[in-house]
């Protein structure tokens, strides 16, 4: 965040509107801090939970994908840790330059569904929204809502290769977020 204002600036010095928006990160910083430790030490726990959800769910995908569900596992470590590193840094538009799009690309190419993205990462919101204190949540949601919302921008495939949708009930779930 810090870098993007003064890059982009078109002074020699930051403008009132550019230093008050430095200043009120700095200020959050000690909470950002607080809360990407928090993520980095709940992170294992949010991914099984999700992937355990998915799994019930969608039972058939691992006849489409043999690795699917530890593929899952893995990637969704992976990009909880990357919007974790977004929240601490205060934007995601270095998230998307340097990775969301190249991740949708393949998320594309395996034929996974828009419907099985808004699903799994709705979990993954639910999940992170269980784990965490209130004040790392509020910090993590726009961000984790963010590249929820980039990545399930997904076209229909041709051939569905997540195989069938089997209803959960659960106290809460993924219809809740909007993305």
């Amino acid at each position: 965040m810090i870098c993007k204002i003064i890059l982009q600036s078109k002074a020699p010095y930051l403008t009132p509107q550019e230093r008050a928006e430095i200043e009120s990160y700095l200020s959050t910083v000690k909470a950002r801090r607080a809360a990407l430790e928090e993520v980095r030490r709940n992170v294992g726990k949010i991914v099984e939970r999700t992937v355990a959800r998915i799994r019930t769910m969608y039972p058939q995908m691992a006849r489409f994908h043999q690795n699917g569900y530890e593929k899952t596992q893995r990637d969704l470590g992976m990009i909880t840790n990357l919007t974790a590193n977004a929240m601490f840094l205060g934007e995601h538009e270095t998230l998307d330059e340097m990775f969301t799009e190249w991740f949708r690309t393949i998320m594309k190419a395996v034929h996974l569904t828009p419907q099985l993205l808004k699903d799994s990462y709705g979990f993954w919101l639910d999940e992170m929204k269980a784990a965490l204190s209130e004040e790392s949540f509020a910090l993590m949601r726009p961000h984790a809502e963010h590249v929820a919302d980039y990545l399930t921008r997904i076209p229909v495939p041709a051939r569905d290769e997540v195989g069938e949708r089997v209803p959960v009930s659960s106290s809460h779930g993924a219809e809740s977020w909007k993305f």
